[in-house]
């Protein structure tokens, strides 16, 4: 049952006309063990959680678990690198720029970019937000650049140098079969970036970041957050001899060069951004928001699961309850902002662990999904 929500609530700073002294959400104890537990599972481990948790008519519950470092807890305003949920602010960017007639989602891409080879120039924006582009995701090439001693985390990638270095040849012809690929968002930075003249960090910040006071949010092409900010470090078993490697103050300028912009964020921002994009309707506009949620029906869908809309993904088929939202990866670092539209809950977790060989962020994130879902399927109204 979905329940009104006049206004936006600031986790750690309720500013809610008129709903400021809404009361405590009555499972707080139960989701603050709940992500304990998880945390304890792997407590030979340095690492830990921060969650959020938005539920209509109650306070926003904040959480955290576990350690940043030996010695040095996770405290509610670290920053972590989201990953893949940076698409979801890129794919409302995209549909705020199509809201001011800048571009529209049925251009082909040929409008605004060079060819590239084994990339369809019919291509459309609509197609590569949605993941129907049947171009080739470059994290399965073989010889991507993700984790290792002979990385250069500086590096700066053109596009060129992607397409000819790491984009196959294409899954498919377009909008033949949904298959998820982060190559498609890199095709949307260049056109975002055509179209305004500045980048997506720069959208991303003027549209979302400032006028919903996200303050706790940093988005750049790979630049680490300023000192002001606290982040969380970052534990990869890269070489799998059972030891993680703190990866922390690496720039991430080559992730952000070959996929997308890097998003760092916390629980409470990310929850902020849920509720006001899906439950509130705050955001975009309620044609922009129906498009972002349009699922095709008529294509394959993606082999590995997961139905996409315009930068949102519904997991129902996965998770076994409707939820929608996106989940986010990179080394380091593993994240999950979702929403369950029939009760207007908004779950958001994010664990400085991810994208390894060792396996551990995927258990953990499942494990996590497990603990917080319990609580909240068990008090749900």
């Amino acid at each position: 049952m979905l329940l009104a929500v006049s206004c936006i609530c600031l986790i750690g700073n309720v500013s809610c006309s008129g709903e400021a002294n809404l009361p405590e959400l009555p499972y707080s104890q139960e989701l603050q063990e709940a992500i304990d537990q998880v945390v304890s599972a792997y407590q030979e481990h340095e690492f830990g959680i921060s969650a959020a948790i938005i539920v209509p008519g109650f306070s926003p519950w904040t959480g955290v678990s576990g350690n940043s470092q030996p010695n040095a807890p996770i405290v509610q305003d670290m920053l972590f690198d989201v990953g893949s949920i940076q698409k979801n602010f890129e794919a409302a960017l995209v549909l705020k720029l199509a809201e001011d007639e800048l571009l529209s989602l049925d251009d082909p891409i040929s409008k605004y970019l060079p060819g590239y080879p084994h990339v369809d120039e019919n291509i459309t924006i609509r197609q590569l937000l949605d993941h129907t582009s049947g171009v080739f995701n470059v994290f399965e090439h073989p010889d991507f650049p993700w984790l290792g001693p002979d990385i250069d985390y500086s590096k700066r990638w053109t596009e060129e140098q992607v397409f000819e270095h790491f984009v196959l040849e294409p899954y498919g012809p377009p909008g033949f079969a949904q298959h998820y690929s982060s190559t498609n968002y890199l095709l949307l930075t260049g056109i975002i970036e055509q179209v305004t003249g500045s980048g997506v960090p720069d959208g991303i910040r003027r549209h979302f970041l400032e006028p919903m006071n996200l303050e706790h949010t940093f988005v750049s092409m790979g630049e680490h957050p300023p000192s002001r900010y606290a982040v969380a470090h970052p534990w990869v078993d890269i070489d799998l001899d059972g030891t993680l490697e703190d990866l922390y103050g690496i720039p991430r300028t080559w992730i952000a060069t070959l996929t997308h912009p890097v998003m760092f964020s916390t629980a409470g921002d990310l929850a902020q951004w849920m509720a006001a994009l899906y439950h509130q309707e705050s955001v975009l506009s309620s044609s922009s928001l129906a498009e972002m949620l349009s699922i095709p029906e008529t294509v394959l869908q993606d082999p590995d699961g997961g139905r996409y809309g315009l930068g949102v993904a519904d997991y129902t088929d996965l998770l076994g309850v409707h939820v929608i939202g996106h989940t986010g990866s990179s080394p380091g670092y593993s994240a999950a902002a979702l929403y369950l539209p029939e009760d207007g809950i908004v779950a958001v977790w994010l664990i400085n662990t991810g994208e390894g060989p060792d396996q551990l962020a995927g258990q953990m994130m499942g494990r996590a999904w497990s603990s917080i879902a319990d609580v909240l399927m068990t008090n749900r109204r």
